[in-house]
């Protein structure tokens, strides 16, 4: 009875694995924000790199001819390759634009292929997806996180410092990114510090003086949402007063009365609270602007939205993550 549970159920893991790595059963990518452990640089393997429940692979079904261990083997390669095929996205097919790649190269990397990372990472480095200057910055620290952990410390250093000469202010995520590479990274800051300052110089596109004018300090700042909520409250404000002042003007009599005084006592109110609402904005825009003048956007490649559950296949275990 109990080799017979045991038939079923290796049977069964083992058909599951071999949907998935055809094509069956698509690994979905590891919880953004996690760090992998070191067990392989980045992860301990593709699956235990999702986390949540494992399942262990039971033994070699009777009959099969393999070794409890053999078994277990092959099947867990063929759900670590179904899983990290399913988390470069779309199969085996070419990124065709940057953004693309970089979605490969954060689910690779969540996987723990660096390989993969270092692979399409200088294929947008190199110019050849025509990237933005973020989606470069994106791809220069993913490359530069991957070559330091296969080993590859110079090229490291050469990822980060053209990082660092594109945009100085960049940081790595200590939550999200293994202690000894924000710690190269950081070194790479020190030994560059004279030509990243004079790449600063020649990097700035700011001007101060946009901050007493907004909303143009915040969108030379990057904060779109806020500029376009800003400029919308001094415009509704501003055209609120400039119409409420010239309805007063047009019906004031000498000795500054009115046909309908309660009218125009109303209209009086109106007029300075969107005067006050103005003046109020303007300062918090000029106040906003030069606080945030030095700010530089954040490096974090992108993060897919995840809904519900997920499942993952990786080397002899089922996991579920949520």
């Amino acid at each position: 009875m109990v080799s017979g549970a045991i038939m079923l159920g290796g049977a069964a893991l083992n058909r599951a694995a071999a949907r998935t790595a055809s094509g069956g059963v698509g690994a979905q990518a590891a919880p953004s924000g996690v760090e992998p452990s070191a067990g392989s640089g980045v992860g301990a393997g593709a699956g235990a790199g999702a986390g949540g429940a494992a399942v262990a692979a039971p033994g070699a079904p009777p009959g099969s001819g393999a070794s409890g261990a053999e078994w277990k083997s092959g099947a867990g390669t063929a759900g670590q390759g179904a899983a990290v095929t399913g988390a470069a996205g779309a199969g085996s097919g070419t990124a065709a634009t940057a953004a693309a790649a970089l979605e490969r190269i954060r689910a690779a990397y969540e996987y723990g292929d660096i390989d993969e990372v270092v692979e399409w990472s200088r294929r947008i480095t190199e110019g050849g997806l025509r990237p933005t200057p973020q989606e470069r910055a994106h791809a220069l620290r993913y490359l530069g996180i991957g070559l330091f952990l296969t080993g590859r410390s110079e090229g490291a250093e050469t990822a980060f410092f053209e990082l660092l000469r594109l945009r100085t202010e960049s940081r790595l995520d200590p939550t999200t990114t293994r202690p000894d590479v924000v710690a190269f990274f950081e070194q790479v800051r020190a030994r560059h510090a004279q030509e990243i300052r004079v790449a600063a110089r020649a990097n700035r596109t700011k001007f101060f003086l946009w901050n007493f004018i907004p909303p143009i300090g915040q969108f030379q700042n990057g904060d779109r949402a806020r500029a376009i909520s800003v400029g919308a409250i001094e415009l509704i404000s501003l055209g609120t007063a400039a119409a409420t002042y010239a309805w007063l003007g047009q019906n004031k009599h000498p000795g500054y009365t009115y046909d309908n005084p309660t009218q125009a006592k109303a209209v009086n109110i109106v007029n300075y609270v969107a005067v006050a609402v103005f003046v109020a904005t303007y300062a918090f825009g000029v106040i906003d602007g030069i606080a945030h003048y030095g700010d530089t956007a954040e490096d974090e490649g992108p993060t897919p939205a995840r809904n519900g559950p997920q499942l993952s296949l990786g080397p002899g275990f089922l996991g579920i993550h949520f």
